[in-house]
């Protein structure tokens, strides 16, 4: 189920402006606020790494979907976990004339080269959720998700905190440079790190039972999303139940939705990572319109401010923690916002 109502509940203060220019409830008064008559339609091409159908992924669909609406953006969304589709995706829309265009960089080795193209000739490249360094470095304009260094090791740390020694991280995609930064900088607060790359076709359950069989110091996983989080958590209940006197695994998630709230509340996870895969899809989106609002109007003052503060420097979304303390919080922000007049619908193609 994809919540766009707990990240927005998350949200740091300074981005409240941007989404309370124009939320999906006031599109009609943000457009006369920010003068969008006067501006032509802008085409965003957004492309990213992840599997279609993918909870976390629809999520940020849902806030580029949001923000398309709101700022009169002609989007293009696709989401393939195919590296050489996404290539194919990001030269057609170029030569479509997109004025935007929107990536991901899980797999840099595949797709840099078109990017740092799209560059040269002109496109305004913004990148989300993984590859910040990287898309610098490809002359990409912004950056609008987790830095996945601090976000690992913000997580190993609370691990450490916590008593545990031993980290098995579970990674579900073999080519992906979010994953492993995560499980190397958690893992590195610790003794140990185990990394075990599953294959989605073997039964994960059965693979992270196995690791867990295999060596019974293991005392944290890690894990990195709710198909996989509930994978493990099968693993778990099964490999420790079998072993002698079975000790407590930590458990935590790179993911936020209900089934990790429930699992959060009823003690099967500590902790989940929230890096507002919602605003990951709005932010991008509503900040090319304002750049172009900008350059075509002496602009208004409180987004122009906007627009320098996060221009060559993008938006940190995360990582944000929901843990027993404020799992029954967030749950209660997400109700409320959900039960609001002006809640977001989700669409769909």
């Amino acid at each position: 189920m994809s919540l766009p109502g707990v990240s927005r509940s998350l949200l740091a203060a300074s981005l409240v402006v941007l989404v309370g220019i124009a939320s999906a409830g006031c599109a009609d008064a943000a457009r006369e606020r920010l003068g969008l008559g006067l501006a032509p339609p802008i085409s965003v091409a957004m492309i990213v790494h992840g599997a279609e159908g993918d909870p976390f992924w629809e999520e940020v669909r849902a806030g580029a979907e949001d923000a398309a609406r709101a700022f009169d953006v002609n989007l293009f969304w696709r989401s393939t976990d195919d590296a050489e589709e996404r290539v194919r995706l990001i030269d057609e829309v170029v030569q479509q004339g997109f004025e935007v265009l929107v990536v991901t960089l899980s797999d840099p080795d595949a797709v840099s080269d078109v990017v740092r193209d799209a560059v040269l000739i002109g496109i305004t490249v913004y990148i989300v959720n993984v590859g910040a360094e990287i898309g610098a470095q490809l002359g990409a304009d912004s950056y609008f998700g987790q830095v996945e260094t601090v976000a690992g090791l913000a997580v190993g740390d609370r691990l450490a905190d916590a008593g545990a020694k031993h980290l098995l991280c579970v990674q579900h995609e073999p080519q992906n440079l979010a994953l492993e930064t995560r499980c190397n900088r958690a893992g590195s607060r610790l003794d140990q790190l185990t990394t075990l790359k599953v294959e989605p076709n073997e039964g994960v359950d059965s693979q992270i039972e196995r690791a867990l069989d295999a060596d019974e110091s293991i005392d944290a996983v890690l894990t990195m999303n709710t198909s996989v989080m509930n994978d493990a958590l099968s693993a778990l209940q099964t490999a420790r139940s079998s072993q002698p006197g079975g000790g407590t695994v930590i458990h935590a998630v790179f993911e936020l939705n209900e089934v990790v709230l429930d699992a959060i509340e009823d003690g099967r996870v500590a902790f989940a990572v929230d890096q507002q895969p919602y605003l990951q899809g709005y932010l991008p989106v509503a900040y090319a319109r304002l750049v172009q609002y900008s350059e075509l109007t002496q602009g208004d003052e409180l987004a122009d401010a906007l627009l320098q503060w996060i221009a060559g420097r993008g938006i940190l979304l995360g990582p944000g923690f929901v843990d027993a303390h404020n799992a029954k919080r967030v749950r209660e922000s997400l109700q409320r916002l959900q039960a609001s007049p002006g809640a977001s619908q989700q669409a769909t193609e």
